[in-house]
């Protein structure tokens, strides 16, 4: 036996083990106090095992990706998450390791789908809680290797049940402490006093107690009586700030105190000396998630509540009589019917401050005059004014707002009611739409063609002509392209559609202005208003409206540097804060910008070029040109179910966009500094085809190359 040992160690020196280049995701606890220990290793006994792990193997180490966000986010919207698949494409790695499967993700599916989306781009996952030795880099394929698959779902299922009885565990016991009177954390205003006795039988009993922590006491005793003697809740988080005083966080300074945070003292029975269960229920593995990835929190009717005199309290901080008259002000102030209907103002709820983009509320003063004149005005107030952020306390007054917004409301009646406004939309709608049903037929001749492609690779492979994986490649490389041109097709189809309901959008717009305009009841015009209008954003100098039922929006999305628009300007200097500029240009989100083609600066035209001769090329050389380019790809395309070089896929370009090793280089250069996406590239090499094609050139240069790239969005820059 001895003998066979060796010879078998020795035959194991003698192999060669497969060489990978291995990536360590690594990530810290979510902080659940009953983990296991093995769940909640540190980030650098994480690495720490996964470099043990190559140097057992021979393997070379390319680094780690370390994740610090809380909370239970799926894998590719985490930073490193991302990054860690972004780098995937680019073959830097072709294993990952993860210390635990509950460092992958808490949820199955989650976990399945971010092994998936490795194992398509070639890169095999290797879990410590589920060891399942990874196949030679050379002869992995996606979805062969069975064994592995199994194992890393079962693991990830079996943390979800861990997770789902620990949860029930934990919720068990401290139902059942409530039930004994037992409290056990510490409001502000209560210090927590630990306590281990040694029992007769030698064992040692924690137990706890609560006293009042004099300081904190203060300012929970402020909060109740300055309540009580009729302040907000804005008013006293405003003050709590100002008199510089921590909050239970120990924050100090603007937005430290919150009007919710002072509620939830305001609603805390611990302060006369009770404990409750169950206000409160629901947990990410009892009750679900909503479809965002946030916990959902149910709250229940207070006659399903545990609610006893704590026995671990000895301090009773608050009056109950007191803290009664609280919670029956607080339910007062959650029965009425909202602040639209409370107020005496037309437009509260829908008036927004065009520097923070928070919503406004209105703030009603009544003071009298010397003659005992009751002055009232209205204000709208920028709600950031109040959270302790340096933004506009007045935006306009009540009065003004709700006279300028009438008369828009009254001009853009008249405009509607305008005989030819139907004719130009009908116009409008007829060029859209021939536009449209071009773009759908071409889809539909290209969807035709790929069934032709389908039926002749199933002949090929019944033939015997190409194997069995071929044939899976193929299918499934047809199937995705299908696929998206299917969607392209029912995206078109709805955008046909939409040509229509903008009219009929006109057309219910135009109603409700009539119907408002003829209704007195204030009531029912606080209603109607509601309708008609989305938001009305205040800037410094204008007053913008939006409408919900209005076709006449630009599809087109706005381009303005800056909210002033004189950003870059050389004439006249913008006057917007670089918070506000960073605010406005995030309403384009990435994915949009990484969609547009062409950006160019447009910089205003002097009054001396509008009023002189003009120079430069005419719009008739122009003209001529386009139409020499145009012809170029017709001839181009001829035999094919495209026509222009927009309409090129990833085919089309490797077969019309060849480069040389120079434009390589320099594409290569553009996507690692400007952060290129794979979109973005094919994008390039199609403007650069046609830049060659304006030129009438047959080959597309560096000169074309490094144009395209300047006409690609700052933002990837």
């Amino acid at each position: 036996m001895m003998e066979n040992g060796l010879n078998n160690l020795v035959l194991g020196q003698s192999l060669q083990l497969p060489i990978f280049k291995v990536a360590a995701s690594v990530r810290t606890s979510t902080g659940e106090k009953s983990q296991a220990a093995e769940d909640k290793a540190s980030i650098p006994d994480q690495i720490n095992w996964v470099k043990s792990w190559c140097e057992e193997r021979g393997s070379e180490f390319v680094g780690a990706y370390v994740d610090t966000l809380p909370g239970d986010i799926e894998f590719d919207q985490r930073p490193d998450g991302a990054r860690l698949l972004e780098d995937a494409k680019f073959k830097i790695f072709n294993l990952v390791l993860f210390y635990h499967s509950s460092r992958l993700a808490r949820e199955p599916w989650i976990g399945l789908k971010t092994i998936s989306l490795l194992g398509r781009l070639g890169v095999q996952v290797y879990i410590r809680n589920a060891p399942m030795e990874p196949v030679p880099p050379d002869k992995f394929v996606y979805g062969q290797n069975v064994g592995s698959e199994y194992l890393n779902a079962l693991s990830l299922v079996g943390d979800k049940q861990e997770n789902v009885a620990r949860s029930e565990r934990v919720t068990s016991g401290f139902k059942n402490l409530a039930q004994r009177g037992v409290l056990v954390f510490a409001p502000c205003g209560l210090k927590k006093f630990p306590k281990i006795e040694i029992m007769p039988d030698g064992r040692q009993k924690y137990t706890w107690h609560f006293e009042a922590d004099n300081s904190k006491a203060l300012v929970v005793k402020r909060i109740f009586d300055e309540y009580v003697g009729g302040k907000s809740l804005r008013k006293l988080a405003q003050g709590l700030i100002e008199s510089n005083i921590p909050s239970p966080a120990g924050k100090i300074g603007l937005e430290s105190w919150q009007p919710q945070t002072i509620k939830n003292i305001l609603s805390d029975p611990a302060y006369i000396g009770k404990t409750r269960w169950g206000r409160k229920l629901g947990s990410k593995y009892r009750q679900g998630k909503s479809i965002a990835g946030k916990q959902k929190r149910v709250l229940s009717s207070s006659e399903k509540w545990i609610l006893v005199p704590a026995t671990n309290v000895k301090d009773k901080i608050i009056d109950e009589k007191i803290f009664n008259q609280v919670q029956d002000r607080l339910k007062l102030r959650g029965k009425v019917a909202g602040r639209q209907l409370a107020s005496d103002s037309l437009l509260l709820g829908l008036v927004f401050c065009g520097n923070c983009g928070r919503r406004a509320h209105c703030k009603t003063r009544r003071a009298k005059k010397q003659n005992n004149e009751v002055y009232v005005r209205s204000d709208f107030i920028d709600q950031s004014y109040y959270r302790g952020n340096s933004c506009r306390r007045h935006l306009m007054s009540a009065a003004k707002l709700e006279h300028v917004i009438l008369a828009r409301l009254q001009s853009r009646l008249r405009e509607l009611k305008k005989e030819d406004v139907e004719k130009e939309t009908a116009l409008r709608e007829t060029a859209a739409k021939g536009m449209l049903v071009t773009s759908l037929n071409q889809v539909k001749r290209q969807l035709k063609s790929y069934d032709s492609k389908q039926t002749r690779l199933v002949e090929l492979y019944t033939d015997g002509l190409i194997l069995k994986e071929d044939f899976t490649k193929q299918k499934e490389k047809l199937d995705n392209e299908q696929t998206l041109l299917v969607q392209e097709e029912a995206r078109l189809q709805a955008l046909i559609n939409d040509q229509t309901k903008r009219t009929k959008a006109l057309k219910t717009l135009r109603q409700l202005l009539e119907m408002f305009t003829t209704t007195i009841d204030s009531m029912i015009r606080k209603e109607m208003i509601q309708r008609i209008i989305e938001s009305i954003v205040i800037y410094q100098d204008k007053i913008e409206i939006v409408y919900k039922y209005d076709s006449e929006a630009s599809e087109s999305p706005n381009v303005n540097p800056c909210p002033c628009g004189f950003l870059g300007d050389s004439s006249k200097e913008c006057i917007c804060a670089p918070g506000q500029i960073a605010r406005y240009k995030k309403r384009l989100s990435g994915p949009i910008l990484d969609r547009i083609d062409l950006n160019v600066d447009v910089p205003a035209v002097k009054v001396d070029k509008l009023t002189g001769e003009a120079s430069g090329e005419t719009s008739e050389a122009i003209r001529t040109r386009v139409q020499k380019a145009k012809e170029i790809q017709l001839d181009r395309f001829s035999g094919l179910p495209i026509s222009g070089n927009s309409e090129m896929g990833p085919k089309e370009i490797k077969v019309f966009c060849k480069l040389s090793v120079d434009c390589l280089n320099l594409l290569r250069a553009a996507i690692s500094k400007m952060y290129l996406s794979a979109r973005a590239y094919h994008r390039v090499l199609k403007v650069s085809r046609t830049i060659a094609d304006l030129e009438t050139a047959k080959e597309i240069t560096t000169t074309h190359i490094a144009e395209a790239l300047q006409y690609r969005s700052k933002v990837e820059g």
